[in-house]
């Protein structure tokens, strides 16, 4: 099984997450029922845990001495990002309104092009990308948690800004780069956990997704998808690759939309009855999103790396007589 899932671009993450996305369209709920460990580890509820577990493994990897490259590299790509999807945002919401057009509203536009996977980044930056790409992890969690795209579309608004949910992203890179610092041992022990950890995040993001209800959004969310595209990958990739002259593997890492982003049109609906109507929808056609660009972004990350001959050889430890 794990020959299969490493012959797959991105592999590690997306059968996991397609699994658990079959099971809880087959039978959503079936792991709440049992309640305690089970729910926590079996579905979505446990998120938040594993996203943080992750961001705080990842930071032991960083060396402070490195720290300015991840922040030169990943940093800066995630500025030009953030201002990409204000800008565009703030186009969508003045021109066309929170209606949209062909049934996209202005919370699936703005969801969408936010997202970012940080495991699939963490899958594709293992597999063509640096230790300190992998290091950038918590960096792209930024992006990945409710609160960004929350706080775009306030801005697209005129609204005002929650700071509280990206300091709590940031506390557990905070604690990583200290205990990563402070004991290189600990730091190899936490940092070898990034690959075993990949599968869980995968399943989580997954128990998340009825399969049906994407399928349903058609035509949306083939469009939903092709506007990420457009929108974020040619930009991005002509800044790492033409402005920071590196080689463009963590641009394809950022450019798939997380499952976690299925949640935030509920909760953007809660804290404004205006967005009550858009939020069904909306969300059925960034679940179709997130499985679309789960399969596209490794074929293409796959195709770039080979075409850049960047792929890295798989060893898989053979078992002991």
């Amino acid at each position: 099984m794990l020959k299969f899932m490493r012959k797959i671009p991105g592999g590690m993450l997306l059968i996991p997450m397609l699994i658990s996305a079959l099971v809880n369209t087959l039978a959503p709920g079936f792991f709440a029922n049992f309640g305690g460990l089970t729910e926590t580890f079996l579905t979505a509820k446990g998120t938040n845990y594993i996203v943080a577990l992750v961001c705080f493994c990842s930071a032991t990897l960083l060396d402070v001495r490195s720290l300015g490259k991840v922040l030169k590299k990943q940093g800066t790509m995630l500025i030009l990002k953030v201002l990409i999807c204000l800008a565009l945002a703030t186009l969508f919401v003045k021109t066309i309104g929170l209606p949209g057009f062909m049934g996209i509203s202005a919370i699936a536009f703005t969801v969408a092009i936010c997202s970012i996977n940080p495991s699939l980044y963490l899958a594709l930056v293992t597999e063509y990308g640096s230790e300190n790409d992998k290091g950038a992890f918590g960096l792209t969690g930024l992006l990945c948690v409710p609160a960004f795209p929350i706080f775009v579309f306030s801005i697209s608004q005129g609204g005002g800004i929650d700071w509280i949910p990206i300091i709590s992203t940031l506390i557990p890179i905070f604690f990583g780069l200290i205990v990563g610092n402070l004991d290189k041992d600990l730091a190899k022990m936490f940092g070898g956990l990034l690959g075993p950890l990949t599968p869980f995040m995968g399943w989580s993001f997954g128990a998340g997704i009825n399969l049906i209800e994407a399928v349903q959004a058609g035509p949306q969310g083939i469009i939903v998808t092709a506007i990420f595209y457009i929108a974020m990958l040619p930009a991005i990739l002509f800044f790492e690759t033409k402005v920071l002259k590196e080689n463009g593997i963590s641009t394809f890492g950022m450019s798939s939309i997380a499952g976690m982003s299925v949640s935030v049109p509920s909760i953007m609906a809660f804290n404004n009855p205006d967005l009550v109507p858009f939020a069904a929808s909306a969300t059925a056609q960034i679940a179709f999103g997130v499985v679309l660009t789960s399969i596209i972004t490794p074929i293409l990350a796959q195709r770039f790396a080979k075409r850049k001959g960047l792929e890295k050889p798989k060893h898989i430890p053979q078992e002991s007589a």
